[in-house]
């Protein structure tokens, strides 16, 4: 059996044990390699020595961060080094600050108390909401106040959704509210009202990346549109964590609060203006098409010797002085958006080859529907492919325009 097989089933046994115990059951924290073939390195730079690949889904013992990359434990060396962008830690320990902490069932204060805690008990941490932690422990039902527990890692915890116990509170004090006094007006009342003042309640999308609209107020709703950061776009209900929307293509949909910024005004053409399509287009398309035949190679860069898809993207833009962000995922907040009927010579395509919701695979768009890429696909290296063929069509997420 493999160490990776090993380390996963390791960490799988180790994770039905309570976690509450005050006994070093886990490491300071742990997390999971997001892509296949990531490079795992001596040192926190791209030029040391590559001492192995991982492939996702890969748990990997995590010590500390060392700017954009984090030091890990990779076949026996804990002096090991990934880099941030393909690294996501899913649990990290904490060190209780006080006596007789609560921990609950929800991240409320009027939640049911589960234990308590005491100063120095070490906990394990599995995600971060407002003013809470969510721990390995009740199936993730038990949340304890941020002001009772330190920890280097717990930052970087990813964020999750509200408990149903706190939606069902606001309800609840929504409908006293309206039993003691007049209906309050929903944002779409006030949207009304403030029409005639040229003024209005709209959003904007802050997603470092994009926002997907679903087609219900939960993550479980089909995807109906993807929205680029900076897009505007019309509020029709507003919720705790959910808000109801219109977009500026009509789509009506529900997206999450925690990447919207809400204003009220005058609202902007929802129109986004893009540049003109630039005259280095063509060259662009020239120059990327001479390396035609270049070999796949995960984090490569070198047009001749070998590029992933990124990677091909970031050199050939970079010789024509635009300078992008490493990843493809990243590289969507270059730019301004652009939608696919409008795509010119020189846009950057992104798509989900994974299908998990996120972007896995960037392009060059060279015009009469062709984008040229570096596939690890059953054809692989730098190829040009139809943004019409059934794999291009069900994949395609969004495009951004970089060049000026």
């Amino acid at each position: 059996m493999g160490k990776r097989k090993v380390w996963t089933r390791i960490l799988m046994t180790v994770s039905s044990i309570c976690v509450l115990s005050t006994a070093t059951v886990f490491a300071a924290a742990s997390g999971s390699i997001n892509d296949d073939g990531v490079n795992i390195r001596s040192a926190a730079n791209m030029g040391s020595e590559i001492l192995g690949t991982a492939d996702k889904g890969t748990e990997l013992v995590l010590h500390g961060r060392d700017g954009d990359w984090y030091q890990v434990t990779f076949n026996g060396n804990q002096n090991a080094y990934v880099s941030a962008d393909y690294f996501d830690i899913t649990r990290a320990e904490g060190k209780v600050q006080g006596t007789n902490i609560n921990v609950r069932t929800g991240s409320n204060t009027k939640s049911d108390i589960i234990k308590t805690v005491n100063d120095g008990d070490v906990i394990t941490v599995i995600g971060k909401l407002d003013g809470w932690y969510q721990l390995a422990y009740n199936n993730g039902n038990a949340y304890i106040s941020k002001d009772y527990l330190n920890g280097d890692m717990l930052t970087y915890l990813p964020s999750v959704s509200a408990t149903e116990e706190i939606k069902e509170e606001q309800t609840k004090q929504q409908e006293k509210k309206e039993e003691q006094k007049e209906p309050e007006k929903t944002v779409s009342d006030k949207v009304e009202d403030t029409n005639s003042n040229e003024k209005t309640t709209y959003g904007v999308v802050i997603a470092d990346s994009y926002l997907r609209v679903r087609s219900s107020a939960s993550t479980n709703g089909d995807v109906l549109e993807n929205l680029s950061g900076g897009e505007i776009f019309d509020v029709m209900q507003s919720g705790a964590d959910w808000l109801k929307i219109k977009t500026a293509e009509g789509t009506t949909g529900y997206v999450s609060t925690e990447y919207v910024s809400l204003r009220t005004g005058k609202k902007p053409d929802t129109k986004t203006v893009l540049p003109a399509p630039s005259s280095k287009a063509n060259d662009v398309v020239s120059y990327a098409k001479q390396f035609l035949g270049t070999p796949y190679v995960w984090g490569g860069t070198d047009l001749n010797g070998g590029v992933d898809c990124s990677g091909y993207v970031y050199a050939v833009m970079q010789k024509f002085g635009v300078t992008l962000n490493r990843s493809s995922a990243s590289m969507t907040s270059n730019g301004v958006a652009v939608k696919k009927a409008d795509l010119a010579p020189g846009d950057l395509v992104f798509f989900d080859t994974d299908r998990n919701g996120g972007i896995s695979h960037v392009g060059i768009y060279i015009g009469d529907g062709q984008y040229i890429h570096s596939s690890s696909g059953n054809k692989s290296g730098v190829i040009i492919s139809d943004m019409t063929d059934a794999y291009s069509e069900s994949t395609y997420v969004t495009a951004r325009r970089v060049l000026k």
